[in-house]
Formats: C-alpha cells, structure tokens, sequence
C-alpha cells in the first residue's frame, strides 16, 4: 500500500469498487491487492466460534493509521443453494423469457417472480440477466 494513503482511504476506494456497477475484472483484482496489502500487517487477536461460523478479530497498521478489523467467516454452501422455483425461473431466464411471461408460465405474480430473480442474483453473485446467463447457463 502506497505510505500515502490511510486505512479510511483505503476503505473509501474498496467500498466504490464494491458499489460500482461495472464489475470489471481489473477493479476486482485491484480491490483484492489492496485488501491483500491491508490485512498483509495484520496479526490475529481474537477468534471465536459462532453459530454457523468463525468470528476474528485482527489488528494492523499503516505508516499513519493504527486500525482493527473484526470479520465473521460463515459456511454458505447449502443457504446458498437456488431453490426448485428458483432453478426453474433460472432456466427461463436462460432461455430468454420476459419476468411477465415466466409468470405467466408459472401461474403467479411478475412480483413473484421479480423477487426469485432477486434472490437468484444475491444467490449467485450476479447484477444482471447477462451475468446470469454468462455464468449459469449452457
């Protein structure tokens, strides 16, 4: 990290990487060193099992900032997995139907169905139908 920059200036950066609509790789990968350079002066200070998961503290410094970061590691493997409904919007979704016309297919609401691609977005780590398809679909 570069001696100028301060942990809050460091964070500011990583939060408009997160929040910015185009995920490229580059901005990812940027994201990842200077998290990597962060958490690379870092010792662990505290760990303790939580339901589900690990929580840790860790506490580092940079040439200006002393600072603690405290995560929650937790298993998402099995919460994360697309339900009957939702494999089935996906796969409408891979063929290119309209939410209305997957509604309709399914006899229920386009706010349903609105909501099942929501969930398969958060779910798979998408933000849009392209990613979608560009990840789940043949």
């Amino acid at each position: 990290m570069a001696a100028t920059k301060t942990f809050h200036e460091v964070l500011t950066e990583l939060r408009a990487i997160a929040s910015s609509r185009l995920r490229r790789p580059a901005r990812m990968l940027e994201a990842v060193q200077l998290i990597a350079r962060l958490l690379s002066t870092c010792k662990t200070v505290h760990i303790e099992e939580r339901a589900g998961g690990i929580a840790f503290r860790m506490q580092g410094a940079t040439e200006r900032d002393v600072f603690s970061i405290t995560c929650l590691l937790h298993h998402t493997g099995a919460a994360l997995t697309l339900t009957t409904a939702e494999q089935a919007v996906a796969e409408q979704l891979c063929e290119g139907r309209t939410l209305a016309q997957i509604a309709r297919m399914r006899g229920v609401s386009t706010n349903t169905v609105k909501s099942q691609v929501r969930q398969i977005f958060r779910k798979l780590n998408v933000d849009s139908r392209v990613s979608l398809v560009r990840n789940l679909c043949p």
